[in-house]
């Protein structure tokens, strides 16, 4: 069990908001001991939404660091309020169980829709059945990973014990699995960003594109290039690796790039980016000015 608590011990929910970190662990124990789901309101910052979290044997995907951390789980959650139009559509690359989805949907006075995809059946199936809670249907899915290359099969692994999942099989964590162990793979559909958003139309209009996808982040990239020329969203995404490509990337692309110093944005230069977490906001986007 304290092995499953290491990464929320060491966010800063435990320093600014100790007691209610706490008694969310002690929730966590007896949820997990009693096999009970948790069903709860989620309220961080202007945005308001229904979770839960599920007891799972293996760690990963039950919502645990979501239910412990709530506004802490993502540096986003402290500015995202403050960049993003109320009307916007968004694609969540990575969308996992949904809670940064249900974050831009649960924001006062959204208007808008999503596209979610992930490559774990069971994390969409719970997002859905999250969903109900919520009453919120403007949500399209598609079970499979964005690449550059299009294939009706391909590889995904467990890169990490937290539950990771990546098409990168050697990419380094530090919870990774010992040289010489295979990690766990599965099969999925792997589609070009472009393809679902330009040629299939699953959405449009979009605003926005959060990216989290285990080291994948460049190829995602290399796959949305008509996406971004005709839309020109801004991205949210944690970078760790290909990060001078990355960079050079977005600089071609006419975007301004920003990571975060705790809770505050500070303007990327690439001989200070040592990876983590990345926005990227267009020039031309009007709500680039908010964050001057």
């Amino acid at each position: 069990m304290l092995e499953k608590l290491k990464y929320p011990i060491s966010t800063g929910c435990f320093t600014e908001k100790p007691f209610r970190s706490f008694y969310y662990i002690i929730r966590v124990i007896l949820s997990d001991f009693f096999k009970l789901k948790i069903n709860y309101k989620a309220e961080i910052n202007k945005s308001k939404f229904f979770y839960n979290y599920k007891p799972y044997s293996k760690s990963g995907l039950g919502g645990r660091g979501q239910y412990v951390l709530r506004e802490y789980y993502d540096k986003f959650f402290f500015i995202g309020q403050k960049i993003l139009p109320k009307k916007f559509n968004f694609v969540d690359i990575g969308c996992s169980r949904g809670f940064f989805s249900l974050y831009l949907l649960g924001l006062q006075n959204f208007k808008g829709s999503g596209l979610c995809i992930d490559p774990l059946s069971k994390a969409l199936q719970d997002f859905k059945e999250i969903l109900k809670l919520n009453k919120k249907s403007k949500i399209k899915f598609v079970n499979g990973i964005i690449s550059n290359k299009k294939k009706n099969k391909t590889f995904i692994y467990k890169v990490s014990k937290q539950g990771y999942y990546s098409i990168i099989k050697n990419i380094s964590f530090a919870d990774k699995f010992p040289s010489g162990k295979n990690p766990e793979s599965f099969l999925t559909k792997s589609y070009k960003l472009d393809h679902l958003v330009i040629t299939k139309k699953l959405i449009t209009d979009i605003k926005f594109i959060k990216i989290d996808a285990e080291g994948a982040e460049y190829e995602i990239l290399l796959s949305s290039k008509r996406t971004i020329k005709k839309f020109k969203p801004t991205f949210y995404c944690e970078v760790t690796r290909k990060k001078k490509e990355i960079y050079n990337l977005f600089k071609k692309k006419n975007y301004i790039l920003f990571y975060f110093n705790k809770k505050k944005l500070t303007k990327l230069r690439i001989n200070t980016f040592r990876g983590g977490e990345l926005l990227a906001i267009h020039k031309k986007n009007n709500y680039f000015s908010k964050i001057q």
